[in-house]
């Protein structure tokens, strides 16, 4: 009876830990992540809430294979977790920006979020849900992603 008990109170921490561990991993497109131990194409991947700080990157698409191309190539982070078996799946982020907040450049996180100073700070402006049209940012400064269509107006941070 002892032995047996055992087992199950092993068994059901096995998938408990695996729960945990692979359920961070696992982002389904429109939620917020953060990355850690990038290296390559790979990194950790920890879905967080979107309103969190750390969360510098929304899920635009998920695609089934790391061989796969995500939609305008160049214009997502390309990332395929370290959780993943084998071939695995390759998420495509967009930056995570919060209109009236400004970011900064930085590496392996794509933009932090900081103060509007600096050459290299910019401020969001606007964020346009729905849409992938720049036209309507002032002087068609911006960026926008097609999945899912989002536009961000940006504008200089104040030197």
């Amino acid at each position: 009876m002892l032995v047996l008990l055992a087992i199950v109170v092993a068994v059901g921490g096995f998938f408990g830990i695996r729960y945990f561990v692979t359920n961070n991993a696992a982002a389904s497109a429109g939620d917020c992540v953060s990355l850690s131990g990038q290296n390559n194409d790979r990194a950790d991947v920890q879905t967080l809430d979107c309103g969190d700080d750390k969360a510098s990157f929304k899920v635009g698409k998920v695609l089934d294979q790391a061989e796969s191309m995500c939609p305008e190539e160049g214009l997502y982070t390309e990332v395929s977790p370290t959780s993943s078996v084998g071939d695995g799946y390759k998420l495509c982020l967009l930056p995570n920006m919060v209109e009236g907040a400004c970011y900064k450049p930085d590496e392996g996180v794509g933009f932090a979020k900081g103060e509007c100073v600096g050459t290299d700070a910019f401020k969001v402006t606007k964020v346009i849900n729905d849409s992938t049209d720049l036209a309507q940012c002032p002087d068609s400064a911006g960026m926008s992603y097609p999945e899912p269509a989002i536009t961000y107006c940006l504008a200089p941070a104040e030197l």
